[in-house]
């Protein structure tokens, strides 16, 4: 598709991987939740691990480590939104 737009900005992207790798719910029932392609948010999941430093799959890991790893990334995405609330609060201000 090349020449066609992106429909979607990096960040929303990104922001959107952060949120299914942090809500415990399946790739395939937040796609669905957003209205999003199964096959284009595991793409973008699957990209977002790697930017972490994650493994993709077969992760050999504790479950302590997993859940750990699950509340970490929950964790920065609310960090994120935090940061973007008080920006758009503090430039409101008079």
């Amino acid at each position: 598709m090349a020449g066609t737009p992106n429909k979607y900005t990096e960040e929303y992207r990104r922001e959107t991987a952060d949120y299914a790798l942090a809500s415990g719910k399946s790739v395939a029932q937040v796609a669905r939740d957003l209205g999003l392609s199964q096959g284009t948010l595991n793409r973008w999941v699957l990209k977002r691990r790697r930017e972490l430093g994650g493994q993709v799959s077969g992760s050999g890991d504790a479950p302590e480590v997993k859940e750990l790893k699950r509340r970490v990334a929950e964790l920065e995405m609310e960090n994120e939104f935090l940061k973007k609330a008080s920006a758009f609060f503090a430039k409101n201000q008079k």
